[in-house]
Parts: C-alpha cells; structure tokens; sequence
C-alpha cells in the first residue's frame, strides 16, 4: 500500500467481507482495523495461534451484524510503531503509523468498499503493544475511531496518565480486558487495566460505552485473545 510515511510504502493490508456480501453492496457496513492483521486468521508468527478473527465476523454476520475485517500487518520494529514516546523520527513512531492508518489504510478501504463513513463505524483493534495503539489512537483521534479494542494492554505505556491527562473526554465506545498471569510470572497487566477501567467509569463511561473483562486463567498469549474476541467483539457491534 502506498503510504504518506516513509518506511511503511509496501505494507499488503487485507480487507475481509462477510459471507455472500457484494462489494458493491449499497448499504455501508462498519470496519474493524486489527493490529497486527498478519496474525489475525490462521497464521502463526508468534506460535500461539491466530485470532481467527475471520470466525468471530462470520459469527457476527449472522447475527445482523456484518463487517467488513481489516488486517493492518505489523513490523519488525513494532513496540516503535504501536507504543507512543518509544520510537524516534524519522525512524518508526506511533504518531507515524497512526497518520498511516489515518492517510492510507482508512481512506484505501472506504474508497473500495461500502464502508461506513464515520467514527461510529470504525473500530481499531489490538493486544499488547497493539492494545495500547488501539486504545491510544481512537482516544487520540475520536474524529477517526469511534471505538477501541485494547487486549491486555501493554504496560509500556501509561494510559491512565493519557486519561488524566485530558480536558475532555472523546465520545467513544471501549473494551478493555486482561488475563490474570503472563510469562514474566505477572497477571497480564491486570491492576493497571481495572486501575483505567475504573478511571474512565468515574468520568462517565457507563456501561453501554465501556466494558472491561478478566480472562480468569488466561495468559498473555493469542489463544487467550482468540477465546475472548467474539464476546468484544458483540459488545462493540451489538451492545450486548
């Protein structure tokens, strides 16, 4: 894909539509933008498993509730590209792939397919560093991504500070979750997530606008994410 940040031209980004969905359909269907796409179907870099995000949309799709399934591959330099403050320009940074995603991957897929042309339709997605990302950037750009998906967020990044921080609070629909170990022998992050759910509770976010999930047992790994996404997923298209 050809992109306004240099460093990321020739990125393949993936766009999945639901079962029996013509691309030219008139009725613009919402889009869900997942971290690390390379990673979202059957596809195992990280030796885990993939999302099978694709199941999760085809769930979904037969519920009344298609998609389209966008699959933004990551990079070797990952944790500069997904976590703000860590990489350095002109190298990779989180400013640089957000102007990507904002500048190339959004407008690409709503010139190509009927997508639903807002905020409200736009879902960015991702899991560790890429929940970080998925949080920091449709907090950052609620002119962009009108909800987030944020599994077992990072601790390299403080977004509760990025929270307090704020003068006003974007109009924005969350889903927050973390398991209760991980291999550094933690709990996933699990305080500090319940520490922003809590925060983002005390300023208004109810609970048509804010849900946030303990993966009981769950570790920091893709099977647990892949477990947990179809239940994110209906809350964010569905409300339930």
């Amino acid at each position: 894909m050809k992109s306004p940040v240099p460093g990321i031209e020739g990125r393949e980004v993936g766009v999945l539509v639901p079962p029996g969905f013509h691309p030219r359909s008139r009725w613009p269907i919402p889009a869900l933008y997942l971290l690390d796409g390379n990673n979202g179907l059957d596809y195992d870099p990280f030796g885990h498993g993939g999302w099978q995000a694709h199941r999760a949309a085809d769930a979904l799709a037969a519920a009344g509730a298609p998609l389209l399934l966008v699959l933004v591959p990551n990079a070797p330099a990952r944790g500069e590209e997904f976590v703000p403050g860590k990489g350095r320009a002109p190298g990779p940074t989180a400013e640089g792939h957000l102007e990507f995603l904002a500048r190339a991957v959004v407008p690409a897929v709503e010139r190509r397919f009927p997508a639903l042309v807002a905020p409200s339709g736009r879902v960015i997605a991702g899991s560790s560093y890429g929940g970080v990302h998925a949080f920091w950037a449709a907090w950052t750009r609620p002119d962009l991504f009108g909800m987030a998906l944020a599994m077992s967020p990072s601790r390299a990044y403080d977004l509760s500070a990025l929270v307090r921080r704020a003068d006003a609070h974007p109009p924005l629909r969350i889903y927050l979750d973390s398991g209760t170990t991980d291999q550094h022998g933690g709990d996933d992050g699990l305080s500090r997530t319940r520490a922003l759910a809590r925060l983002l509770a005390s300023r208004g976010y109810g609970e048509k606008d804010l849900r946030f999930v303990v993966g009981k047992g769950h570790s920091h790994t893709e099977a647990a994410w892949r477990e947990r996404l179809p239940a994110a997923m209906r809350f964010l298209f569905l409300g339930r």
